[in-house]
């Protein structure tokens, strides 16, 4: 049977929302900017965060929801604020960090986790959907890394966390494009610790597994062709929720994890496919 998500603030999946205790929080005062937080892993994210006593900065291309999950968080005692940035949009990347950086004076994360999946097979294909898929997890993620890097190195300070996936490194059919996309983000991650890492700026990479979210279940709650066969091979045997995603992208956050560079995380369940 189909596990629905954690977190969905749009009304169809509602979860109650819990604030940490002051002064217990693992992101407690931080700064963090997150795009891609109107849906999916990337809204979980920003809950999780504003539970955890972060300054929440949500980015997204639906004002209408953003204005929603900004104000729910804010009503149940969280910070939030929604700022409507498309991330194929440099100068609206621009805009929104500056915007940050009048409001807070400082950026201490940031979360890249927009994106979408394009599942094809290589013969139908087209060149559009190959850019598309290296736009929004390549160029898109370069946009708030170059706006956002500069301000770390003022600071000597920063963690920066990429999404990549389980695709990253477990090639499969049907997905070319994305796998070849995702892989490039790992890599640049790995690139870019060991360019910003002496200015004490950590970049780790996130590879979520099998996670049930829109692009993954259907309105029904039926699952979309060959996902629920996954669990088979996950030796928790159960699908992750984007709670699951985003508890492991707070600590990889949080001051517990001050030593940890270069990494990337996978939150999969053991899968061994």
């Amino acid at each position: 049977m189909a596990r629905k998500m954690d977190y969905n603030l749009n009304g169809k999946y509602i979860k109650e929302f819990n604030i940490c205790d002051k002064g217990y929080g693992q992101v407690e005062g931080k700064v963090v900017i997150i795009t891609g937080t109107t849906a999916g892993i990337g809204q979980s994210v920003a809950v999780r965060f504003a539970e955890q006593r972060a300054k929440v900065i949500m980015t997204g291309i639906e004002p209408e929801v953003g204005k929603q999950n900004q104000d729910f968080i804010n009503d149940h005692g969280g910070e939030a604020t929604y700022i409507n940035a498309n991330s194929f949009e440099r100068d609206e990347i621009k805009a929104m960090v500056a915007q940050v950086m009048k409001k807070y004076d400082r950026i201490d994360t940031l979360i890249n986790s927009a994106g979408y999946h394009i599942g094809i097979h290589f013969e139908d294909a087209t060149e559009d959907q190959f850019w598309q898929m290296v736009d929004i997890h390549g160029l898109a993620y370069c946009f708030t890394m170059w706006e956002v890097l500069p301000i770390m190195q003022k600071q000597h300070s920063g963690s920066v966390i990429n999404f990549a996936s389980k695709a990253a490194t477990r090639p499969s059919g049907f997905e070319p494009f994305y796998c070849f996309a995702k892989a490039g983000i790992l890599q640049m991650s790995k690139c870019l610790n060991m360019e910003y890492g002496p200015d004490n700026i950590r970049i780790n990479c996130v590879s979520p597994g099998a996670t049930i979210t829109d692009m993954t279940q259907r309105t029904d709650g039926s699952f979309v062709p060959g996902f629920a066969e996954l669990v088979n091979f996950i030796p928790l045997r159960r699908h992750a929720v984007p709670l699951d995603i985003a508890k492991a992208v707070v600590w990889l956050a949080s001051d517990e994890s001050a030593y940890v560079s270069g990494l990337n995380m996978n939150v999969d369940g053991g899968i061994v496919v």
